[in-house]
């Protein structure tokens, strides 16, 4: 006799499996509990993540799940409309058409059948799915494989691939891209893997024309999602891999997939390498304390030659159950997470020329998507939030937000608690126009078995007290990542 599902499972699947579709609507301001702050009226939160995994009767990891793009525009009389749309890429007009599988992606496969698989199921599967950001008059839907997605930033509607004249055409560039407000410049990183990884950053201006570029190669295989950046430097993690040369040969042949092949490499130690950022150089290796394996990193900064910054980041990191993910025929668990030891946030401090770095925890909970001032990365800024676990022990799915005090950061965290059974996801700050460390912070509460989502508005200054608004709308499914915008 199968044992019934706790609610718990039975709300994340629903929230991870929501497919609304292309949206319009209007949630009148009498519908909002509480009140849409004035500062944030004329701006909007835009968010992307997997709109899009149940397909043709299997479930695709959520990696692999296409792009669904929302736009949260906040309207003078306090009413919230939303907008939006799949990232139409050539993968999702494909399986649109077919009603199936046709790409294989980073955990998915296209049948049960070795045969199924051989092909690469009709090229590479670019579906735009996890970030988005306003950038020279366009939004970016990224992925971690390939170019980004042009988005017209009104319509929500696709206009193609963006690799910025041809720049980074045939790149597996990174999702997270960063915006060096100081000067007006995109930080892109694209990454060739093998042996060797050679990571090359490019900067481009407003206007999409490359301003700068730089290649560095690495001694290792490594993962990389995300980097961080100061005035002089861009920074990476080791995050050391190796690969499963067993399971690499089935997911060639078709039996097994690629995140089946790779597992972080336990015997390596933790590491940064930073690339110099303006000029030539070699690339400084810095030995972190203990192993390190980094997915985000909240922020970095240089003081009389030090440079400081801040991740999440796992002492082990096991591939495969990501969300859950149990394969195509089975529910997402979200119980799996909870077998690893969490990401913890840290602050780790490199001295000038030092091989060496040194680190303290931030906060005592499992802690990722750490967010802060949009236009503070690569320079000091007073604030982090993030998403968190009010159990400690654990991290994802998270069901918190949490706010570190950067300027004193021995000061407890801030925490805010979801309602049981509801899921939080990336907190975007939206800081005021007069104070670095006043604003406010919107983040998604998904309820599966209610069937609903919440946009949450919280006061900066006390996100222990809970929203100061709350926007009903449909069941939207989880977001990876998202930005504030403020339309021309």
């Amino acid at each position: 006799m199968t044992a019934p599902l706790d609610l718990r499972t039975l709300s994340w699947n629903s929230v991870m499996a929501a497919s609304p579709g292309p949206l319009d609507l209007v949630v009148e301001a009498s519908r909002v509990d509480g009140a849409v702050p004035a500062a944030l009226r004329g701006g909007r939160l835009l968010s992307n993540g997997p709109g899009w995994t149940h397909i043709g009767g299997r479930l695709a990891h959520p990696f692999d799940g296409h792009g669904y793009v929302r736009a949260f525009s906040f309207e003078a009389d306090g009413a919230v409309r939303l907008r939006a749309r799949f990232v139409d890429t050539p993968a999702y007009r494909s399986e649109v058409a077919a009603g199936r599988l046709t790409h294989r992606g980073l955990g998915t496969n296209l049948g049960d059948r070795f045969w199924q698989n051989l092909s690469r199921g009709g090229g590479l599967r670019n579906v735009a799915n996890t970030t988005i950001t306003r950038w020279g008059g366009r939004l970016l839907a990224g992925w971690e494989g390939g170019a980004p997605s042009a988005v017209d930033p009104d319509s929500l509607e696709t206009q193609g691939e963006e690799t910025f004249g041809g720049a980074l055409a045939g790149q597996a560039t990174l999702a997270h891209f960063k915006h060096d407000a100081a000067l007006g410049r995109l930080v892109t990183c694209s990454v060739a893997m093998g042996p060797s990884t050679t990571l090359t950053f490019r900067e481009f201006d407003a206007d999409g024309r490359l301003t700068h570029t730089q290649a560095a190669r690495m001694p290792a295989t490594l993962f990389a999602h995300d980097f961080t950046l100061t005035p002089g430097w861009y920074v990476v993690a080791s995050n050391p891999l190796k690969l499963k040369w067993g399971r690499l040969a089935q997911a060639l042949l078709g039996g097994a997939t690629l995140l089946d092949a790779i597992a972080t490499d336990a015997a390596a130690p933790g590491a940064l390498y930073l690339v110099p950022r303006r000029a030539p150089g070699p690339v400084r290796t810095v030995t972190l304390p203990d192993r390190a394996f980094v997915v985000h990193f909240g922020n970095a900064f240089e003081h009389e030659g030090s440079v400081t910054l801040d991740a999440c980041l796992f002492h082990d990191f096991a591939f495969g159950a990501e969300f859950g993910f149990r394969g195509p025929h089975a529910l997402l668990d979200p119980r799996l997470p909870d077998t690893r030891a969490p990401q913890r946030l840290f602050r780790v401090e490199v001295g000038a020329s030092a091989t060496t770095g040194t680190w303290r925890q931030l906060a005592p909970h499992g802690v990722d998507f750490p967010r802060v001032h949009p236009a503070h990365e690569g320079r000091p800024t007073p604030l982090l939030f993030g998403a968190a676990r009010a159990d400690r022990r654990f991290s994802d799915p998270f069901d918190s937000v949490l706010r570190v005090d950067l300027m004193d950061p021995q000061r407890p965290p801030q925490v805010w608690t979801a309602p049981d059974g509801a899921f939080v996801g990336e907190p975007v700050f939206v800081p005021s126009l007069t104070r670095d460390d006043e604003g406010h912070v919107l983040a998604m509460v998904s309820d599966g078995t209610a069937g609903r989502s919440t946009l949450a508005v919280l006061d900066a200054s006390n996100v222990a007290a809970g929203p100061v608004a709350r926007v009903p709308l449909p069941l939207l499914p989880y977001a990876f990542h998202g930005s504030w915008d403020l339309p021309d």
